[in-house]
């Protein structure tokens, strides 16, 4: 696993109680038996977030790498040599064993910058190696301290994380509509794919119209891709 320097506290969610919720289906390595059924929104988000928090940490790892290895069966169709992708916190999907491989592959890979300003949605992107030192930004979430900036355009592949994703592609974050913001321009030919445990899938993300939809979604069930108007 990926080594790095850390500047600040990082997050922890290890050693996080068993779930004792009831919900539909059955939990077994941070999956349920079907998707659950939500209202709006915010319920939805809330669900998610309260159930992915509190995945016991062996869960979560063995979920990532599951959904590293179902990675490597279909990565073979995209065409990228810069991967944004993002560092996991509260429970979420970890993208590191992804990346990890990808940065040996000789793939340039780029960590997403939160502004210090309260007003600004658009994240930017710096270059992240295995030598990158990384501090906590204000949602105490790791981010390069030094680094190449690309433009986010020049991203060909990005990994997002998420709370819930439905089947048509739209998603639901932490409600803040930064990855929103980000690529609501993003090009014909960048790819957009959440890394999500099972349970987060749903029937609808209730999708507003400032939502940006992903490109395709990876679970520990598998990848699937979704129709995507860029195409056309």
């Amino acid at each position: 696993m990926l080594s790095i320097p850390f500047i600040g506290a990082p997050d922890r969610t290890a050693g996080t109680p068993a779930l004792n919720v009831t919900v539909q289906g059955s939990i077994d390595n941070g999956n349920l038996g079907s998707t659950f059924l939500m209202n709006d929104k915010q319920e939805a988000r809330d669900t998610a977030i309260r159930i992915r928090k509190k995945l016991p940490f062996k869960d979560q790892e063995i979920s990532s790498h599951r959904i590293k290895e179902i990675w490597d069966s279909v990565k073979g169709s995209f065409n990228f040599k810069n991967v944004g992708f993002y560092w996991p916190a509260k429970g979420e999907v970890s993208s590191l064993p992804i990346i990890e491989e990808l940065l040996k592959e000789g793939s340039r890979c780029f960590l997403p910058i939160v502004s210090e300003n309260p007003k600004e949605r658009r994240l930017t992107f710096k270059e992240f190696t295995t030598n990158t030192q990384l501090e906590a930004n204000r949602f105490n979430i790791s981010e390069p301290k030094n680094g190449e900036e690309i433009a986010t355009k020049q991203l060909d592949l990005v990994f997002l994380p998420c709370a819930c994703v439905d089947e048509v592609g739209h998603r639901i974050g932490m409600g803040m509509g930064f990855y929103d913001k980000t690529f609501e321009e993003s090009s014909s030919s960048q790819q957009l794919i959440a890394l999500a445990y099972d349970f987060q899938k749903i029937d609808s993300c209730f999708p507003e119209k400032q939502d940006v939809p992903v490109d395709g979604v990876i679970t520990p069930s598998g990848f699937c891709s979704f129709y995507s108007k860029k195409a056309e």
